[in-house]
């Protein structure tokens, strides 16, 4: 006879892949007529924005472009030109079980560009992109947690209990953020723009009602040549922005990831007629992607007997990848750049790459590389650029070794470097964050089944055994072997709770009749 059991359903959304993809991608350029010949390179940066996600059968592909800017000093003129490539990428990341409603969220970085002039009138670009791919599906599963009452059936259950973090929704808002800006009067109005940086960060969310409320900062780096006299200057701006976006499975006590997405910008300089080249309207196009994680608590057979008769157990195989949270490693980059004959900073930018990690002495140790570019004036008034790769070593405590991690770096907008003898001394915050996951697995009885024409023949145990108290041996062991119940067992030695036994030297056990 077979035993029906009672169940209750967990929704969750189950990540499916997780990993990181990097596209590498190069072009060549002739420099526009319009444009003068190269003379030498000051500068290269690109922006990266993303224009599609898209999912199919067993493939997820992230698709953008990277806008490279390369800053060059003229050949035969003062001040500096710039010259604009674009680098379309695409990267993919396949697994079976990826469909048409599955979600895909995508962190997408610049990991380095560099520019060559081949010569006088053509450049050859190189710039890769890294891309942190999560997929996931809606899962759901029924896990026994008792049986529908059965005066006949006399089953003794062992129930257990779990508390799992759960990623339990993933959704996506896209929308656009503007603003202007106003150059300050200590700096000079912008002649041309050569340069805009653009980066996006979360930085707070709320849970009201089945809203997430979020807010976000929009930092922006310019680089110009002034009106008039052509002296490069630097500038940086903030937007700060808040957006409403829709729940499905989450709750007030849920935690939220927020990953932004930069799918395109517009930075465009007013040169009109009374605007003296003070005022810079921005225009941003973002997607925020938010992952809700919640605490969720459940219950499962883990053990079963029966007291009269015989009984047959199935087992299910559950597995769940349970996330233990994110912790940090704030640290600082110092070091120098060189920078010979320097007169006057104009800017400095800081960009970390992949960090390495592995756990070491029950630490997680990390390694992560950081490209620094700087643009200096020389004292013969020429622009010259200052860059260097260095490597910053940190540590995370209290490392598992049978936890899975993922490790990202983002540096700090406030990147610092001074005038000191032969370079640039730079002071560079740097924040190393590691998401530390588990797989949390479990084999609950998921089928009972009792052989009612069989009953156990008791008649040769004794009423009553005394038995010693093991340390290995739990209160539900005792009563599984000598076919007794844990209420009994209390019971006949007068104690309230499991914990009172465990001090006891030895314990009766009365056979269940």
């Amino acid at each position: 006879m077979e035993i029906t059991l009672t169940r209750e359903k967990l929704n969750y959304a189950e990540r499916i892949q997780n990993e990181t993809r990097r596209a590498e991608e190069n072009t060549e350029m002739i420099v526009p007529d319009a444009l003068p010949d190269i003379l030498r390179i000051v500068g290269t940066d690109a922006e990266v924005t993303v224009r599609s996600k898209d999912l199919s059968n067993g493939r997820a592909t992230v698709s953008g472009n990277a806008a490279v800017t390369v800053v060059y000093a003229p050949d035969g003129e003062t001040g500096l030109r710039r010259v604009n490539l674009d680098l379309p990428f695409s990267v993919v990341t396949e697994h079976p079980d990826i469909n048409q409603n599955s979600r895909l969220t995508a962190r997408v970085s610049l990991d380095s560009v560099d520019a060559n002039a081949v010569n006088p009138r053509k450049i050859a670009a190189n710039a890769a992109v890294r891309a942190e791919l999560a997929v996931y599906n809606n899962a759901e599963v029924e896990i026994p947690t008792g049986i529908v009452p059965n005066a006949d059936a006399d089953i003794e259950l062992l129930t257990d209990n779990s508390e799992l973090s759960l990623a339990t929704d993933v959704r996506e808002k896209t929308f656009t953020v503007t603003d202007e800006y106003q150059i300050p009067a200590a700096n000079p109005p912008i002649g041309e723009l050569l340069r805009s940086n653009i980066a996006i960060t979360a930085d707070d969310t709320k849970v009201v009602g089945t809203k997430l409320i979020f807010k976000g900062t929009a930092h922006v780096n310019l680089l110009y040549s002034g009106a008039g006299d052509g002296e490069i200057a630097s500038n940086a701006f903030e937007t700060e922005f808040s957006q409403i976006l829709e729940l499905e499975n989450a709750n007030a006590d849920s935690e939220f990831e927020l990953i932004p997405l930069l799918t395109g910008a517009l930075v465009t300089p007013d040169n009109t007629n009374g605007a003296d080249g003070r005022r810079v309207a921005a225009e941003f196009h973002i997607a925020a992607q938010a992952v809700a994680r919640s605490k969720t608590k459940f219950s499962f057979i883990g053990d079963a007997y029966g007291s009269r008769h015989a009984l047959e157990t199935e087992n299910s195989q559950l597995s769940f990848e349970n996330n233990l949270g994110t912790r940090s490693a704030n640290t600082i980059l110092r070091g120098t750049l060189d920078a010979p004959d320097l007169a006057r900073i104009i800017s400095v930018s800081a960009r970390p790459g992949a960090v390495e990690h592995k756990t070491d002495n029950n630490a997680l140790s990390l390694k992560c590389p950081v490209r620094v570019d700087a643009l200096y004036v020389a004292s013969d008034g020429t622009v010259r650029p200052a860059s260097g790769d260095f490597t910053l070593d940190a540590s995370i405590p209290e490392a598992n070794a049978n936890s899975g991690y993922s490790v990202r770096a983002e540096t700090s907008r406030d990147v610092y470097g001074v005038a000191a003898d032969g370079g640039i001394e730079l002071r560079i915050p740097v924040d190393i964050r590691a998401e530390e996951t588990r797989r949390g697995s479990y084999s609950p009885i998921s089928a009972i089944t009792l052989d009612a024409d069989a009953p156990l023949n008791l008649s040769n145990l004794p009423s009553l055994v005394i038995s010693r108290t093991n340390a290995n041996a739990s209160l539900w062991d005792l009563a599984k072997r000598h076919h007794s119940t844990r209420e009994l067992i209390l019971q006949a030695n007068g104690l309230d709770d499991e914990d009172a036994a465990k001090g006891a030297e030895s314990l009766i056990i009365p056979k269940k009749r």
